[in-house]
């Protein structure tokens, strides 16, 4: 892994020669590495202050959690960071700045996505994210001011650890969903004839080093090559299914406590907005042709066509 977070880069493999493929794939790929950085780092954020976990501890977690389901260079890297010791026997970690250096294809990403009208909440919070970590100063003035989070241990260790493991498996399929729906509906003129499952193959790595989730990605497009949507796949779903509570009861407990996990709370937006039969878009539809005249669509007419009231 570099400093730029560009996991994937290093060993994927061709599975086009479209140039129209190839460059923005390549940059959702680096978009996925980003996010799944985030994802572990708001992980750490809990363990560290939320659960007061010591170093010595989290290492070993993540270790346990890279032999799993979670199983991925990013956690395990993530375990070699937490238990690195200086010079002077203290964490290494500890002395790192919290600010942000490296690359900016999350933000990329969510604007090659929103440009094609297609979700890009998780990217988009892990730029933001990125970007206010990078107000250091700022952030120093405001906690003076505004106080910080204050979110207290409550319930058994134990659970609550496997909680966030839980939260965090979660909200990975959720990065991994979104960026294959972008690869699949986005990326590229040719993009609906791509070989999905070949690109999932391609993005795990080498064979036999892919992740768990990577080899589940692949495994759902090679059972559908049209399936939309990774979480639609009946094991995916599954496997949701059994995650996706923790992630809700984890992202609920930070946002009472005022813990910032972003991309943890996008990755459940991503999911909440994706599976909601109805929105409350109409009202949007209705005040914006209200204020602009841009019209709206009708329920009870065919799609594509244009109405327009004065509401009032």
């Amino acid at each position: 892994m570099d400093g730029t977070g560009n996991i994937g880069a290093r060993t994927a493999k061709t599975v086009s020669s479209s140039a129209a493929y190839a460059e923005p794939a390549a940059l959702v790929r680096d978009a996925l590495a980003g996010a799944k950085l985030e994802l572990v780092a708001e992980t750490y954020h809990i363990l560290k202050l939320g659960l007061k976990i010591s170093h010595d501890e989290m290492r070993t977690i993540y270790a346990d959690w890279n032999k799993g389901e979670l199983a991925d260079a990013i956690v395990a890297a993530t375990a070699d960071a937490i238990g690195l010791r200086d010079s002077d026997g203290e964490p290494l970690l500890d002395k790192v700045l919290d600010v942000p250096h490296g690359s900016e294809s999350c933000a990329q990403a969510a604007a090659l996505a929103l440009a094609l009208g297609l979700p890009a909440a998780i990217f988009a919070q892990v730029s933001s994210a990125s970007t206010l970590a990078a107000m250091k100063d700022h952030r120093i003035d405001a906690s003076t001011v505004l106080g910080e989070a204050k979110l207290a241990p409550t319930g058994d260790r134990h659970a609550m650890i496997e909680e966030v493991r839980k939260g965090l498996l979660a909200a990975v399929i959720l990065a991994q969903a979104q960026a294959f729906l972008l690869v699949r509906n986005g990326v590229g003129g040719d993009a609906k004839g791509l070989d999905m499952a070949a690109v999932a193959r391609s993005w795990g790595g080498e064979e036999g080093s892919s992740t768990f989730i990577m080899r589940l990605t692949a495994q759902a497009f090679e059972r559908d090559p049209a399936l939309e949507c990774i979480i639609l796949d009946v094991p995916v779903k599954t496997l949701l299914d059994h995650s996706i509570p923790a992630l809700r009861r984890l992202s609920s407990r930070c946002l009472e406590g005022g813990l910032p996990v972003p991309a943890l709370v996008a990755a459940l937006s991503f999911f909440d907005l994706y599976r909601s039969m109805w929105l409350p878009a109409n009202l949007v539809s209705a005040l914006r042709d209200s204020f602009t005249g841009s019209g709206f669509e009708r329920v009870d007419r065919p799609r594509g066509e244009l109405f327009h009231s004065e509401w009032r």
